[in-house]
């Protein structure tokens, strides 16, 4: 199902974060929410705790947000099973076009509540499971504060990873590549 033209009310558009990479190829990707109006932070190459780096784009918007696959693809792994210890719901989709696209901390309440006691049918869409086949657009989850995002709100953090897991690249120029495209189809105008 796509779901190009949903519009789900969210914060105003913006980016903030490290600079691009020029070099860094930009892969043709669908936006992965169904919603168009996000905030963009904690940007690609942010520092964090215990050393690590920031490999990714946090797009905040409203809890239950529709999240869609990007392409065409695989689902590589989701979890079965509440996760445990601050460990968020998280996807991995292997694309058709050889790259990884990762999302993080979906939905963990169950409705109405904070109480990060949703079991997966409230993290996933309906009948997704791992190695399951989606299509760009098709909605894989829902927007939620899992894992260490219940302080910061709800969002998706998304990753693209070029080819293989160890090749991060700044998924910004990717997003905003896919909202003008969104535009574009919707004879919107757009402010990346």
């Amino acid at each position: 199902m796509l779901v190009a033209l949903f519009v789900f009310g969210c914060s105003s558009s913006g980016v903030s974060g490290a600079p691009e990479r020029a070099t860094a190829p930009v892969p043709a990707i669908l936006f992965p929410l169904a919603a168009d109006s996000v905030r963009f932070t904690s940007g690609f190459g942010d520092a964090r705790a215990g050393g690590r780096t920031h490999h990714g784009q946090d797009l905040f918007c409203a809890k239950w947000t529709p999240i869609l696959a990007v392409v065409n693809g695989s689902v590589d792994w989701i979890a079965t099973a509440r996760p445990r210890n601050g460990k968020s719901y998280s996807i991995l989709l292997r694309g058709d076009d050889g790259n990884q696209y990762f999302y993080d901390h979906l939905n963990n309440d169950n409705p109405g509540t904070k109480d990060n006691l949703g079991d997966p049918d409230l993290a996933y869409a309906p009948g997704l499971r791992s190695g399951a086949r989606v299509t760009a657009g098709q909605i894989i989850g829902y927007v939620g504060d899992s894992g260490d995002a219940e302080a910061s709100g709800p969002h998706l953090h998304f990753e693209i990873h070029l080819r293989d897991w160890a090749n991060p690249v700044d998924p910004a120029p990717a997003l905003r590549a896919a909202l003008l495209q969104r535009h574009a189809l919707s004879g919107r105008r757009s402010r990346p």
